[in-house]
């Protein structure tokens, strides 16, 4: 056991005091180590950029174009075909089944690109003082909920106005494909409602295309419902992960500040 220091100049007190200013010098290695620097007290030297899945992000922003175009088609065809009656009949199906496809597209490419982790790693060469320090950041691809959350809008908005309007082409082929169906507000509700899995039975389809078709829609409906869900709860758990990763970060900033 240590004995008390009584004033007079020993090898205890020299000790301790020595032994204190290795460990704080040994903690403020280590921070400097876990700890990236502020931009207050560093100075970037270099920075490079690593993209993750790069050509997943390329298919996904032109998969969410396509999708608006198509969106807006199958919007405009519901009301009035927009291919003139001498043209061939199947063209207006045909782009309406594209506009359906887009759309679960779309749906697959952003799942895909939030479980895989697609973005850019970055890694900055900084300099505090004498030394050289490394600091690494990753940022996904989507970053922004309200972003994904408009992403996965668009694709089940470009599915559910295309069979709104693949109903309406049916419809106009053969007006005995549906009961109670019409062109416009109605093809939209019956798509819905179809995509809801409601019925209410006002409306119901009669010959095998058009009950293919509603079948199609339910399926579409609740399996890609189930998987947009998963996709934002993983962004999500994902996002909260970061952020308290980024909280420590701070944190350790600011006792390397205060020290």
């Amino acid at each position: 056991m240590l004995e008390p220091d009584n004033g007079t100049p020993g090898a205890t007190g020299l000790d301790n005091e020595e032994l204190i200013s290795a460990i704080a010098q040994t903690i403020l290695e280590r921070l400097e180590v876990l700890n990236p620097p502020t931009e207050g007290d560093s100075e970037a030297i270099a920075s490079t950029t690593y993209p993750r899945y790069p050509t997943l992000v390329f298919f996904r922003k032109a998969s969410s174009l396509l999708s608006g175009f198509l969106l807006l088609y199958s919007l405009f065809n519901v009301f009035q075909r927009l291919f003139p009656e001498a043209g061939s009949p199947a063209i207006g199906s045909i782009a309406s089944i594209l506009s359906i496809m887009m759309g679960l597209t779309l749906i697959v490419l952003l799942v895909f690109e939030v479980f895989l982790g697609a973005g850019v790693d970055i890694e900055r060469k900084l300099k505090k003082g004498a030394k050289i320090l490394h600091d690494y950041q990753f940022i996904p691809s989507l970053n922004h909920l309200p972003f994904l959350l408009l992403l996965l809008g668009l694709g089940f908005l470009t599915i559910i106005f295309g069979f709104a309007s693949l109903y309406a082409e049916l419809l106009r082929h053969n007006s005995s494909n549906f009961f109670g169906l019409e062109e416009g507000f109605v093809s939209i509700y019956f798509s819905i409602v179809t995509f809801s899995t409601v019925g209410y039975g006002d409306i119901h389809p009669i010959s095998i295309g058009a009950r293919v078709s509603a079948i199609c829609e339910i399926f579409i409906s609740m399996f890609f419902s189930l998987i947009a869900l998963s996709t934002t709860l993983s962004w999500v758990t994902a996002y909260e992960r970061q952020q308290h990763e980024l909280l420590i970060q701070k944190r350790i900033q600011e006792l390397d500040n205060h020290s």
